[in-house]
């Protein structure tokens, strides 16, 4: 039906307020961010096949983190999303990743980051340059020089931000800590060293009592698996969190949630018997139901409507 809102949109990042399902793994982010919260570090890999709903679960939970919502943990944490680009080095990663922070960041944050950082943050952005290039070069391994030239620039960066948001306890403004997500890993061209990075950052702020970070790594699970390689003892130090295709009750309940916000009735018969041709994907999901409402005409998803949606899904598809 013309002018109708149709917010199914297969080619986007599912908004947090159309999110459903994936409640078990909402609630148990959620409660490690409380425990952020109180100076202890915890940090997720979340992965999956592509289609799976990754991104827009890591958005959902960004977006409880920054809300202060009393129903929702009552989180205010300081964000960053950053999308690695194929062979990107994870240094940059890292720059850029602060930088997006640093748009968020309270002005007293930033002048101590400017008084205590030097050169490598100018003008409110950081510029790390290269990392360790006097104990490394071109096409020699030296890797474990690089790597503790990354980390130790990078503890420094944390450690005060950190505390620049301890500072702030008694401000209206307070910041609750850091959540930091970055979203396809396995493009990383140095992926093997980026868990023992991470590992080493929490590790350190947790020893100096400044814990209240956290990282969110997604991925495929076989780029996983390339993470944890080149350190197989950060395991213990983040939650893996597997997506596999969504339970029938939330695959239904995104439609549902969506037929909603269109205005929309819908035969729930005719909806039992169909949802299973998503198979569960978000992304299969989404293609559905933003043709179910296309094809409506009467406000009522029924039987028919679910013949001619099917019917340009599996041409989309």
């Amino acid at each position: 039906m013309s002018g109708r809102i149709n917010p199914f949109n297969p080619n986007s990042v599912v908004t947090p307020t159309l999110f459903a399902g994936r409640h078990d793994q909402v609630f148990q982010m959620l409660k490690k961010l409380t425990q952020v919260r109180e100076g202890m570090p915890a940090s997720f890999v979340l992965q999956g096949d592509r289609g799976i709903g990754k991104t827009a679960l890591a958005k959902l939970i960004m977006y409880t983190a920054e809300a202060k919502d009393p129903q929702l943990e009552n989180l205010k944490f300081l964000t960053s999303y950053y999308a690695v680009e194929k062979g990107q080095s994870f240094e940059s990663v890292l720059q850029a990743s602060l930088n997006i922070m640093t748009d968020r960041m309270p002005e007293s944050v930033i002048q101590r980051l400017s008084q205590r950082l030097g050169n490598f943050f100018k003008n409110g952005k950081f510029t790390f340059g290269a990392f360790g290039a006097s104990a490394t070069v071109e096409g020699e391994v030296k890797s474990e020089d690089k790597l503790t030239a990354i980390k130790d620039r990078a503890v420094s960066v944390f450690s005060n931000i950190v505390s620049g948001i301890e500072d702030l306890k008694d401000d209206p403004k307070k910041l609750d800590g850091i959540l930091l997500v970055i979203d396809e890993v396995h493009n990383l061209k140095d992926l093997d060293g980026a868990a023992q990075i991470l590992r080493s950052i929490s590790t350190t702020l947790d020893v100096s009592r400044l814990g209240k970070i956290s990282f969110m790594v997604i991925g495929y699970p076989d780029g996983m698996d390339r993470f944890f390689k080149g350190d197989p003892s950060a395991r213990r130090h983040f939650d893996i969190i597997e997506l596999t295709a969504m339970p029938r009750n939330d695959a239904k309940e995104v439609l549902t949630k969506g037929f909603v916000k269109s205005d929309l009735t819908y035969d729930d018969q005719a909806l039992e018997q169909n949802i299973d041709v998503a198979g569960g994907y978000p992304h299969s999901i989404q293609v559905i139901g933003h043709n179910l409402v296309e094809v409506d005409h009467d406000g009522k998803i029924g039987a028919n409507d679910w013949t001619s949606a099917l019917m340009k899904s599996a041409a989309e598809m």
